[in-house]
């Protein structure tokens, strides 16, 4: 019992947030994470430093490359906050809810206190920023094309919406999808082509960790990060270029999104509405039937008494 103490005290004293001096800043940490943070977010502090270490799991186990280092996590109550916890970078357009920099393994996240109305979930947002850290550690040195940062970070983030796939089944039942190598550099500035851009992405990350497997994906990391040469990393990698795997991708995506129109059509949901009436009244008529039969039979054992 003796030796019990000290182990609680010590498990304890991990989540118990500790003050700057002066500052009003509070601390929590737990084996991989630093979170700094002010008074009336002590709920959100506690949910990153509770399920950040799965996340983390999570995203390394994806990538292949894992890192020492305690990643800090600043998370600021208002945009103006938010702005200057930025390191070395004083602009950050209002729609921002976190930005991540793998250099210094920093993440600054926006609390929802700092966007009025806000439906935003923070732990999904850190998801996304973490994967950029791991990423952008993983590859250090190297350009990180923007399909393979901003796609793995919305798998990890797990970001598919209704309106993305909306967006990618139109673009690939109407043959108007981004080639993969115009997204290696940059994505579009306009909205809809950009959202196309971050669908087929996701997808396409998707793609290579599920169909094509995660250890050819380790593979493409590791061997991008030792050469520098995304063509042979994805080569070596894979065993395809990237045309190949953007064929083989292609059908893939097909084959996933043409079901959607079909279920989503008017007709449809007019067929589906029916068969649901139909299978009603049958059941019904079913309950009625079985109702009537247990009447005549009380009936029937009624009149063998009276007869009796």
């Amino acid at each position: 019992m003796g030796k019990a103490v000290p182990t609680i005290i010590f498990l304890l004293l991990m989540f118990v947030p500790l003050a700057s001096a002066g500052t009003g800043e509070l601390l929590l940490e737990n084996d991989r994470f630093v979170i700094r943070y002010t008074a009336g977010d002590d709920g959100l502090a506690a949910e990153l430093v509770r399920d950040s270490l799965q996340i983390r799991e999570r995203v390394i186990a994806d990538i292949g490359v894992d890192f020492t280092e305690k990643t800090e996590i600043r998370l600021s109550p208002t945009i103006e906050a938010f702005r200057e916890a930025q390191p070395g970078r004083t602009w950050i357009p209002l729609w921002a809810a976190g930005v991540a920099y793998p250099e210094q393994n920093v993440i600054v996240l926006r609390s929802p206190r700092a966007i009025k109305g806000s439906r935003i979930d923070v732990v999904d947002v850190f998801a996304h920023e973490f994967s950029h850290i791991a990423l952008g550690r993983a590859l250090a040195g190297v350009t990180v094309p923007v399909w393979l940062n901003e796609g793995l970070a919305m798998y990890e983030a797990r970001e598919w919406t209704f309106s993305r796939i909306s967006v990618l089944t139109r673009a690939s039942l109407t043959d108007r999808l981004i080639p993969l190598p115009v997204l290696t550099l940059s994505f579009p500035a306009e909205e809809e082509p950009a959202e196309l851009a971050y669908a087929e992405s996701f997808m396409f990350i998707s793609f290579l960790i599920n169909k094509v497997g995660r250890d050819a994906f380790h593979r493409l990391i590791r061997d991008y990060t030792r050469y520098g040469d995304l063509a042979g990393a994805l080569r070596r990698g894979t065993g395809m270029n990237l045309a190949d795997l953007e064929e083989r991708w292609l059908v893939y995506l097909k084959l996933r999104v043409s079901w959607i129109p079909i279920i989503t059509s008017v007709s449809t949901l007019w067929f589906v509405a029916a068969l649901i009436f139909v299978y009603g009244y049958a059941r019904k008529k079913r309950q009625a039937n079985r109702r009537l039969k247990e009447m005549e039979t009380e009936e029937e054992s009624e009149e063998w008494h009276s007869n009796a």
